[in-house]
């Protein structure tokens, strides 16, 4: 065969690989999810197919800008440590239960973790466990020694009893990263030696246990030099790496999944080499069926206070990315801040960093962070008068409220991706203003209303909760739809959606 027939056979070739792919991408893209009970996030690019006159929305926890938890204890080296760098929270055993952070007294970036906790989530307690010499006690809370840094606490559900709580640290003087485990969260051994190959894991890693992929998921901070403001640009940065594990010792499948980017660096003037932002850690966890990261960025672009020469590291706030496979993050809310800093001369001016991971309690999601008044570079607030000042707060957002679809008093649309679901009733997670109303009409897959579900047929949803019922007129019975592929159609009027679930 001739060169140009061996070309126009492989041209062929690519053309028909090319129509396979796409083929069976749109097989798959358009294929029903059975969605069962589970509540349906507008957060999720596979939940909404179209939409008419709507603004999706990012929404921001709120914040009273207490301190629920500071370092205010004689052991607690309160002059010389941000209490609480990277620490954890878990709702278990009918507490808050709060691992954190306190410095060592003779190495900077050396750790002990202490213990606190709490019935309410508010008010937190210390209680004198005894176990480790601190400060020249064992009167102290303190479970782990000064050899670690980085601490993450976690449950493992598949793990035998003795190894129920489990914790990743780096471990010092040899810089060695390693799992502890616990059967209580109190007493703590080190378990084996993790494996992760070059690129920095002294900050807070996140695992945990993805029960689809039925293996371990590890995001963890990877740095792109050797040191920062070195090699050329632009890899002199710090970003967050995914890996995969099935024995929680050696790790593969390593993906960077957050980075700057060139919006990243359009923000703020920088100087040469240097980019604008870099993340320098994130809080990643499942929710429902989608993985949401709580990104750490780090901006390096304010001018240095008084007395100091040139730009240098400054803040730290929170920015919010979803992830439908734990892979590809997509940056939400046109990656506005989620958690800003707090006011000038408050205790969380300089710092925000989220702990690990969101509680649901009632109605809410109750979103716990580190906060500080000094930045990086160890430089105090202007506005808290040279007073440092560090500690624990809470931040409070609507249950699944972390994107909603928005309609005004002319009205919009929104319609779902085909879907299947079980169960008898339908609810809406919802706030409708003073002139707002949602109605709910349901379509077969080809998008026609179905007989006794259309907008005519549903009657008003209208108030400000989480579960509001969806009805239509009587003879109308949703379980008749169970495991049929349908659409639903939101008409909404001055109104927030954020969430719908079929319940039994």
């Amino acid at each position: 065969m001739s060169v140009a027939g061996n070309e126009n056979t492989m041209k062929l070739s690519i053309a028909l690989a090319t129509i396979l792919a796409l083929t069976t991408s749109q097989a798959i893209a358009a294929a029903p999810r059975a969605v069962g009970t589970r509540p349906q996030l507008l957060l999720d690019s596979r939940v909404v197919d179209g939409t008419k006159n709507i603004r999706m929305t990012m929404h921001s926890p709120r914040r009273d800008g207490r301190v629920l938890l500071t370092n205010d204890r004689p052991w607690e080296n309160r002059d010389s440590s941000l209490v609480a760098v990277y620490s954890s929270i878990l709702h278990d055993q009918g507490k808050f239960r709060i691992w954190y952070d306190l410095g060592d007294r003779k190495e900077r970036n050396r750790r002990v973790v202490a213990y606190a906790e709490s019935t309410d989530g508010i008010h937190f307690t210390k209680p004198l466990l005894g176990l480790v010499d601190y400060g020249g006690t064992k009167q102290n809370n303190v479970v782990m020694p000064a050899e670690i840094g980085g601490c993450s606490v976690w449950i493992d559900p598949t793990a035998p009893p003795q190894h129920r709580y489990k914790s990743q640290q780096k471990v010092y003087p040899s810089s060695q990263f390693h799992m502890y485990s616990s059967p209580d969260g109190i007493h703590w051994k080190m378990f084996r030696r993790i494996r992760i190959g070059a690129g920095g894991w002294d900050t807070q890693s996140i695992i945990y246990r993805d029960p689809e992929l039925d293996r371990y998921l590890m995001f963890t901070r990877f740095w792109r030099a050797a040191r920062h403001g070195t090699g050329k640009a632009p890899d002199n940065y710090r970003c967050v790496r995914r890996l995969e594990s099935t024995d929680l010792v050696n790790w593969t499948n390593q993906s960077i999944v957050m980075a700057p980017n060139a919006a990243d660096k359009a923000l703020h003037s920088t100087p040469p080499g240097q980019p604008a932002v870099d993340y320098y850690g994130a809080a990643v966890f499942r929710y429902g069926d989608v993985t949401i990261m709580l990104a750490q960025a780090f901006w390096h672009w304010k001018p240095r206070a008084a007395g100091k020469k040139g730009l240098a590291p400054a803040s730290f706030d929170v920015r919010l990315a979803v992830s439908e496979d734990s892979r590809g993050f997509r940056r939400l809310g046109n990656w506005r801040p989620f958690m800003a800093n707090g006011p000038d001369g408050s205790f969380d001016s300089r710092y925000v960093w989220v702990m690990p991971n969101p509680i649901t309690v009632g109605d809410e999601l109750w979103i716990y962070y580190v906060g500080s008044n000094r930045d990086h570079d160890n430089v105090i607030d202007p506005a808290a008068a040279g007073k440092r000042k560090s500690g624990i707060g809470r931040a409070v957002l609507r249950r699944d409220g972390w994107v909603s679809a928005d309609a005004g008093l002319g009205g919009g649309q929104l319609t779902t991706a085909p879907l299947t679901f079980s169960g008898k009733r339908l609810e809406l997670n919802a706030r409708t203003g003073g002139g707002g109303v949602v109605y709910v009409e349901l379509l077969d897959a080809q998008g026609t209303p179905l007989p006794g579900f259309s907008r005519e047929q549903a009657l008003p949803v209208t108030g400000n909760s989480v579960r509001l019922p969806v009805s239509w007129k009587p003879g109308s019975r949703l379980d008749s739809l169970a495991g049929r592929v349908v659409r639903l159609r939101f008409h909404l009027t001055d109104c927030q959606l954020y969430a719908f679930r079929f319940r039994d």
